[in-house]
């Protein structure tokens, strides 16, 4: 799963830095090239937008899990230790 998002992340990236319209001249045909290609950039990067945000929240639930399972994994270890603590001092006492 995490070659996917690699994979995903180099194919943003290339997108968003491989081209940028450069107006060459002054005439009609030169024009229309350059409105066309700005035309293009942004109609992608909406899309872009979108993947980057899906991946976004996938990764922010993938997180809130992990930060879960942290917390989860913390009590038991503080109610063992808890439980050791006790035992501890029955035997002192």
């Amino acid at each position: 799963m995490k070659f996917f998002y690699f994979l995903i992340l180099i194919l943003i990236s290339s997108n968003s830095s491989a081209h940028e319209c450069v107006l060459n001249g002054t005439s009609a045909k030169e024009i229309t090239i350059y409105n066309s290609c700005k035309a293009d950039l942004n109609i992608r990067k909406p899309m872009n937008n979108d993947l980057n945000n899906s991946l976004l929240k996938a990764k922010i639930k993938k997180l809130k899990n992990e930060n879960n399972n942290l917390k989860n994994q913390f009590l038991d270890l503080k109610i063992r230790l808890n439980i050791i603590l006790n035992r501890i001092d029955s035997y002192l006492n």
